[in-house]
């Protein structure tokens, strides 16, 4: 079972990892077999989960910060 990235991923490297692999499958789908295009699907939906997770993160921080001015 793959471990959780949450805890280790940066947003920017989330982001930079989803890029890479929206960039080859519209650049190379073709060549890639089912079992690639769903792997990156996979993966690509789990970096979307750490990206969204950081950036509601980052939200409450603000909330919190505007809050105490």
């Amino acid at each position: 079972m793959q471990k959780r990235k949450t805890n280790n991923e940066t947003f920017e490297a989330a982001y930079r990892k989803l890029e890479k692999i929206l960039a080859e499958l519209e650049n190379n789908i073709e060549e890639k077999s089912l079992d690639d295009i769903v792997k990156n699907y996979q993966e690509g939906l789990s970096l979307l989960k750490i990206c969204r997770e950081k950036l509601s993160d980052a939200e409450l921080k603000i909330e919190k910060i505007k809050n105490e001015t």
